[in-house]
């Protein structure tokens, strides 16, 4: 009986090569061969929930050790680590759930060189799926640096249509503020604080990581450090200049929000102030009527108008004189 060796299985939750501008599906079953066939460069992505998928990245993906532990491990810090002919990091990327909801911001990890892109996530992540959708559509993706660049491109679209939506939202709270409405509700604002704080933090890690990744580290006792030939090195100033310029519009609206926020509280401050004063108001004039009332209700002898059939009348008459009087001198210390 003939009998065929087995061939390792990826795990991959999806991956296609690339030939002259053109993304061919891989699977499990297919992509030993694939890969083995002639292509220009490959893309594989895996899910690290998958058993198989970890044990290919552990023992057959072919990734320097400082990478395969960075697609294998638990990082979220982002960050970019160029060498001669490859690169590797954490990206971030917008988490979604089965439905296409969009849950917050997420990471995916990556290697990539010449010929092959391999990324590793934990959750389902929106922004690498929509690049794969853009490949398999016929989107210009030539060479896995392309794909990194499109990545970073694509979640900055996307980020920054939020914040257009987000800017939006504030002008119409800005416009309800201003027009001295006493209904303002201020719980539409944290949603928004708690969004763009988010993103602030998103941006300074990729701006942050992008720099870092274009510093040239010099060796210790070299007079010059050697230039590193990566693949990705060309794009990162365009790219760090794109994140800086979000990180500049978020800024703007997150001061936006704050001032709003400072706003709305002065103004419901105001308005519980007033409320205070009313409320102070009218316990100093109730004050005095409530203590002579309290004083005639007393069950002892020698009350004032005790047997007088009108006395009822002239303690009611007193009550009111004190209140006036009490009146007439909060409004002449213009306390009302």
């Amino acid at each position: 009986m003939d009998t065929k060796p087995l061939t390792p299985t990826p795990g991959l939750l999806w991956g296609f090569t690339v030939t002259n501008g053109v993304a061919s599906r891989l699977t499990n079953e297919t992509a030993s061969e694939a890969l083995a066939a002639p292509h220009d460069w490959a893309w594989l992505h895996f899910a690290l929930a998958d058993h198989r998928a970890r044990r290919y990245l552990e023992s057959t993906a072919p990734v320097p050790p400082a990478a395969r532990a960075l697609l294998l491990g638990n990082e979220t810090r982002q960050q970019l680590h160029l060498a001669d002919g490859y690169a590797y990091g954490l990206l971030p990327d917008i988490e979604k759930d089965f439905e296409g909801q969009t849950l917050g911001t997420g990471r995916i990890a990556f290697y990539l060189d010449d010929r092959r892109l391999i990324t590793a996530r934990h959750r389902t992540m929106r922004v690498a799926d929509e690049v794969r959708q853009a490949a398999e559509a016929g989107a210009a993706l030539a060479t896995p640096t392309d794909a990194f660049v499109h990545h970073v491109e694509h979640f900055l679209a996307i980020v920054e249509d939020r914040l257009q939506q987000l800017a939006h939202d504030l002008d119409h709270i800005e416009d309800v503020v201003l027009s001295d409405r006493d209904d303002i509700d201020p719980k539409g604002l944290g949603p928004a604080r708690r969004e763009l704080s988010r993103y602030r933090r998103e941006f300074s890690g990729l701006r942050g990581a992008l720099l870092r990744a274009q510093n040239v580290r010099h060796v210790p006792g070299a007079a010059q450090a050697p230039a590193i030939a990566c693949p990705i090195a060309p794009h990162l100033p365009g790219l760090a200049q794109a994140v800086e310029d979000l990180d500049r519009d978020a800024a703007a609206l997150a001061d936006r929000a704050r001032l709003l926020y400072e706003e709305i509280d002065s103004r419901i401050a105001s308005t519980t102030n007033r409320s205070l004063s009313t409320l102070t108001i009218l316990s100093t004039l109730l004050l005095p009527p409530t203590f002579i009332a309290g004083a005639f209700g007393m069950n002892l002898h020698g009350i004032s108008w005790e047997n007088d059939p009108n006395g009822f009348w002239w303690a009611l008459g007193l009550c009111f004189a004190v209140v006036a009087a009490g009146y007439l001198l909060l409004r002449r210390f213009r306390i009302l």
